[in-house]
């Protein structure tokens, strides 16, 4: 069910008596090794595609544009400063619990988008006081890929790159990548720009393997991770 499809008098009609649950995709464009551009925003569309029927949800346009850092200096990505997020989500987010939801999802795909975005959870939260759950997947299934894959991810690496081959493989440059294009930041550097694209945070970690029955084995997984977690948030909130 998306925001964007729906005639306002479809919507007036179906929120909240069928659908009470928002759902909103976050992410940014930055480079993501042999991955496209906006990782950080399909893999959240998809999550949210995956599970808003469970939810009872409706998915609302995504932002598409949060805040790149390190990897700003590689081609085509692009940025909007930390304040002009957080204020841009708190006034959008507002906007959604005015239209009569009782709680609101934010499904997160980039790390750099956190701090703010847990800012303007709680302005929202005390402005309206709806519900509000704000998900960063990876971080919610880091055991998932070491299970599967038997290493970490990172950035662009072996769990980004496998969501998004699990559901557009033919968006996965197989043929750019190389195992040394896999950087290991060490830990304590803040480095602009970033030397690598493919961001390892543990030794040996990070190296991408397109097996593609893994990938399809693991978005599986993550899926199903995020969205029992979510009902579970759910079921509790109800007996508060």
């Amino acid at each position: 069910m998306l925001w964007e499809e729906l005639n306002w008098a479809e919507f007036e009609k179906l929120v909240p008596k069928k659908y009470d649950t928002a759902i909103l995709p976050v992410g940014t464009v930055e480079a993501h090794g042999v991955a496209p551009l906006g990782t950080d925003n399909l893999i959240p569309m998809e999550l949210a595609r995956r599970i808003a029927d469970d939810l009872k949800g409706i998915i609302a346009p995504p932002v598409n544009h949060g805040i790149t850092r390190t990897l700003l200096g590689y081609a085509g990505s692009l940025s909007v400063t930390p304040e002009t997020f957080e204020k841009y989500l708190i006034e959008l987010m507002i906007t959604i619990a005015d239209c009569g939801f009782k709680r609101l999802v934010i499904l997160n795909g980039h790390g750099g988008n956190t701090k703010s975005l847990a800012n303007a959870v709680r302005e929202v939260w005390q402005a309206r006081r709806i519900p509000i759950v704000s998900v960063d997947w990876w971080e919610c299934c880091d055991d998932i890929v070491e299970k599967i894959y038997g290493r970490a991810g990172g950035h662009a690496a072996t769990d980004e790159n496998a969501a998004v081959q699990a559901f557009r493989p033919e968006l996965i440059k197989k043929e750019l990548y190389s195992d040394d294009m896999v950087y290991r930041q060490p830990p304590g550097f803040s480095i602009y720009p970033n030397p690598g694209t493919i961001l390892s945070y543990k030794e040996g970690a990070g190296f991408l393997d397109f097996d593609q029955k893994k990938a399809e084995e693991y978005f599986a997984a993550v899926t199903e991770r995020v969205k029992s977690h979510i009902l579970d948030i759910f079921r509790r909130w109800d007996r508060l």
